[in-house]
């Protein structure tokens, strides 16, 4: 599917109908920025929104995924009907993987691993000469390993659009192979999750970059003592709060 085709029909379209991106927003409920999104071929329309955005163009679905003008529908073989369908249900389901930004944010994320790259070293190298003290530093370690791992899945490998069911059903649960996330009171759909996405990257970078120098600051400032062991308490309420605040703004 060639998106950037079907970016200038739809802006070919819109022009024609003297409507400027956020007039045709406003009609089909999303933001100008999305429709400029559209237009460039960064994104697709999700699926729901294709007959409201066909009508509103004065076009058939099927012309919008073509991205030009098609004969009758009585005109087309088969096999061209079988080829528009497959089609649909790909701009359904394609998980848009790390999104058009993806370079930079794989700059940010390989910049803060080599930080935290750094950090658990020292932790490690200090844990093996202040053996008594070991509870001070694992829990820097910890978070540190574990957003170095969340960052490399959101940072490079995440949906940057959702499945068209997240759009028409109260989901309230993100599935991506083994990774699972259930947050009650937020519903997943294409409004909020790129905001989720934005705020969780965030949360990863900052948790990779100061989670160790943290962690390091409360030892040589404060000495032995149970300040480090709320690192993880104190981070993964800082994810929870990445992920809920713009669910629940947006959704």
């Amino acid at each position: 599917m060639d998106q950037g085709k079907i970016g200038r029909f739809i802006a070919r379209l819109r022009k024609e109908r003297g409507m400027t991106q956020e007039q045709l927003g406003e009609r089909l409920g999303v933001s100008q920025r999305t429709v400029s999104r559209w237009e460039t071929g960064r994104n697709m329309p999700d699926i729901g929104l294709l007959p409201p955005l066909a009508e509103t163009l004065g076009v058939t679905v099927a012309e919008l995924l073509e991205g030009q003008r098609l004969g009758s529908p009585g005109s087309m073989s088969p096999e061209e009907v079988q080829a528009l369908a497959q089609k649909m249900l790909k701009s359904a389901d394609d998980p848009a993987r790390g999104g058009p930004d993806r370079k930079k944010w794989a700059v940010r994320y390989g910049l803060c691993l080599v930080i935290a790259l750094i950090e658990i070293g020292v932790l490690t190298w200090l844990m093996a000469r202040d053996s008594d003290h070991w509870d001070v530093y694992w829990p820097g370690m910890l978070m540190t390993a574990l957003a170095v791992g969340f960052g490399a899945y959101f940072c490079l490998f995440a949906r940057t659009r959702l499945p068209w069911y997240h759009d028409v059903g109260k989901i309230s649960m993100y599935c991506d192979g083994p990774l699972r996330m259930n947050v009650p009171g937020v519903r997943f759909n294409n409004r909020n999750w790129p905001h989720i996405l934005l705020w969780v990257r965030a949360w990863c970078l900052l948790a990779m970059t100061l989670c160790g120098a943290l962690c390091l600051g409360a030892r040589v400032l404060l000495g032995p003592g149970l300040i480090a062991q709320w690192l993880p308490m104190v981070s993964l309420t800082g994810l929870l709060a990445a992920i809920y605040m713009p669910g629940r703004k947006y959704g």
